[in-house]
């Protein structure tokens, strides 16, 4: 199984040139591109190490995806594959969360393309406990969530990046067609409108269960609050810094760190800087793992 490591490092918010579900099946049948690490190109996006030297495109965005590993849960993504402008037919890579310098570049889907392409979701038929999930088809019994998903999807079959990425690109290429007259246009659910109907589908006799994990909650908010923690959709935004959040607690903790300098709420609390860089954090240890990321990267 082929892995894609981070040569300089890659922060929140880096993504690829857009692509199409097509040219993500082209990707997926490049034999010739041995991408292993990626980097920032001169115009800041997401691309394999050399791929402007080699002229790939692949490499530059679905080839980056095809050749990494699959996230094998929520927590552990690090990257994701998502609509671009909002468009079904549209593609990006983006960073989700710091990936040092040679580190692993796990990828998932979004919940929007994770819904479009039909991936399915788990449900307590599946989970048993911590590390301990199972395929209600064959039997088959797997230690991450996100690899049933995909062995589910791929019927049973051997679970690998390029045979999931090729099924995914051609749902969302079968997606993006022409539908005849006589049918309605396909369904495009925004986040929010993801988000109630998992949180829906979750009531249970005597409470609420989450769809992902099987935790259950007494208080369907409960429920919602924890739904953001597998879907990564954060709807609150920090009135300073514009920072997103998906609890409304954690949104508190943070806003009261903007005035944790007694500068009355004040951006200006955000008072740890970089000797590199010059960049502000609000913690100390965000400033220092911040800091190791530019000496790991020298």
């Amino acid at each position: 199984m082929s892995r894609v490591l981070s040569r300089v490092g890659l922060s929140p918010g880096r993504v690829s040139r857009t692509f199409t579900p097509a040219e993500l099946i082209d990707a997926v049948a490049d034999e010739k591109d041995d991408c292993v690490y990626v980097e920032i190109d001169a115009a800041g996006w997401i691309v394999c190490a050399g791929a402007a030297r080699r002229g790939g495109t692949n490499a530059g965005a679905g080839g980056v995806a095809v050749r990494a590993r699959l996230a094998p849960d929520v927590h552990a993504r690090n990257a994701l594959v998502m609509r671009a402008g909002g468009s079904i037919d549209t593609l990006q890579l983006r960073v989700e969360a710091e990936v040092p310098p040679l580190h692993e570049l796990l990828v998932w889907l979004d919940e929007e393309l994770l819904a479009l392409a039909g991936v399915p979701f788990l449900g307590p038929i599946n989970i048993h406990g911590k590390k301990d999930y199972s395929c209600h088809e064959c039997g088959a019994r797997f230690e991450q969530p996100n690899i049933l998903k995909a062995h589910l999807y791929l019927s049973c079959a051997t679970v690998e990046p390029r045979r999931f990425w090729r099924a995914v690109g051609e749902r969302l290429r079968a997606a993006t067609a022409p539908a005849p007259s006589f049918l309605p246009p396909a369904l495009a659910l925004s986040a929010a409108e993801l988000e109630a109907l998992a949180t829906e589908w979750g009531r249970a006799r005597g409470g609420h269960l989450c769809i992902y994990c099987g935790k259950a909650y007494s208080r369907k908010y409960g429920l919602k609050i924890h739904i953001r923690t597998h879907t990564g959709y954060r709807p609150l935004r920090c009135r300073y810094c514009a920072r997103a959040f998906g609890d409304p607690s954690n949104l508190n903790k943070h806003m009261r760190l903007h005035g944790a300098g007694g500068g009355g709420g004040s951006v200006g609390a955000a008072r740890h800087s970089c000797s590199v860089c010059g960049r502000t954090l609000a913690r100390r240890r965000d400033l220092e793992r911040h800091e190791r990321a530019h000496a790991l990267a020298r």
